[in-house]
């Protein structure tokens, strides 16, 4: 049996497919707007001697973090954006690269009745046609009310524990390095952002994901939306950390990753324990979105290294694949965002 919520036009029901979203070709030109606006300075994603001659792929890579804010996108308008997109679990199975052409394509999984919310459970794959392969795949969760009024909060306090993200710490496994099994366990970082969250920035966010509300960059649009002025978009708050000028240097070595030079949690520089930088990948995310942070706001975070393994079934080659667990709230102490990040470090033959 479907459920039918006013102003919500797709049918609630298992097997439903949902409207594709088209972001066409991901150009070079995307790829450096991004960065700058994510403040990522991975040279995979902009410097194309480094992908060549040290990590030896053929291109650019496409970020995980705009294929992430792009399936909120997609969870989003999918449901006449009245939604909130709660849950994310996302998998990174294989690389993106530059001037390749991504599409978005989703099927409604499950719907369920959780007082006083409908959960629709969505899976979801980003298609690349130049390489005719899924090579994102996923599965999210949006939260609807059963009146179709657009949801600005939500109340977690009566929602399944089961449907949220894993905080478990897991074991280390068989041939991890010792650095590892040092840190399970332990907070990794722990950063409070010396700038609040502003509007240039969130502009500069919108401008890279493309067709993003106003309400998420314009303080008159925003004014009139349900929510009375600007929030931030669910994700940024995974890249909204500043730090002072100079407290992040890049490493001048030409093997170096760039990394370095980023403000964030939860994406540790190989180096850190160890491991050569060459060969780091994001093997994908499950996030729990609890609210949404304003201009003004400040964020902080915390990681904690929860997991290691060592794969060979990874499409990328083997590697070790670290699990952290990311908490982000504001500095008043509103939680913001709860995630399990996955890394990997590639063993790249010399």
């Amino acid at each position: 049996m479907s459920i039918v919520i006013p102003g919500i036009e797709v049918e609630l029901v298992a097997g439903t497919e949902l409207p594709p979203l088209d972001k066409g070709l991901i150009s070079y030109k995307h790829l450096a707007r991004w960065c700058a606006a994510q403040q990522n300075w991975d040279k995979v994603h902009y410097n194309q001697d480094y992908v060549r001659n040290f990590s030896g792929d053929r291109d650019l890579h496409i970020n995980g973090a705009i294929k992430a804010q792009s399936l909120v996108q997609f969870l989003s308008s999918s449901f006449a954006n009245l939604g909130w997109v709660w849950r994310m679990d996302t998998n990174f199975l294989s690389i993106d690269f530059a001037e390749e052409h991504l599409a978005i394509h989703g099927e409604i999984e499950d719907v369920i009745e959780v007082a006083p919310y409908v959960a629709v459970r969505v899976g979801y794959r980003i298609h690349n046609s130049d390489q005719a392969a899924d090579n994102t795949k996923g599965t999210g969760i949006v939260l609807l009310d059963p009146d179709g009024r657009l949801l600005t909060e939500i109340d977690e306090s009566g929602l399944p524990n089961d449907m949220g993200v894993d905080t478990s710490i897991r074991d280390v496994g068989d041939r991890v390095p010792d650095n590892f099994h040092e840190l399970i366990g332990k907070p990794l970082d722990v950063i409070e952002s010396v700038i609040p969250v502003d509007l240039s920035r969130l502009r500069l966010m919108a401008d890279a994901v493309m067709n993003v509300s106003p309400w998420h960059y314009h303080p008159e649009k925003a004014a009139e939306s349900p929510f009375g002025g600007v929030v931030a978009m669910p994700l940024y708050p995974l890249h909204g950390l500043e730090s002072w000028p100079d407290t992040k240097p890049f490493d001048p070595d030409p093997e170096a990753l760039g990394r370095e030079g980023v403000t964030d949690v939860g994406r540790p520089n190989p180096t850190r324990f160890g491991m050569s930088p060459v060969g780091i990948l994001n093997g994908g995310n499950f996030v729990q979105i609890h609210s949404l942070v304003r201009p003004g706001e400040t964020i902080a975070a915390e990681s904690v290294l929860a997991g290691a393994v060592f794969r060979t079934d990874h499409p990328a080659g083997p590697g070790v694949f670290i699990d952290t667990l990311n908490r982000f709230r504001t500095t008043s102490g509103r939680a913001l965002i709860t995630e399990r990040q996955v890394m990997g470090y590639r063993v790249v033959e010399e």
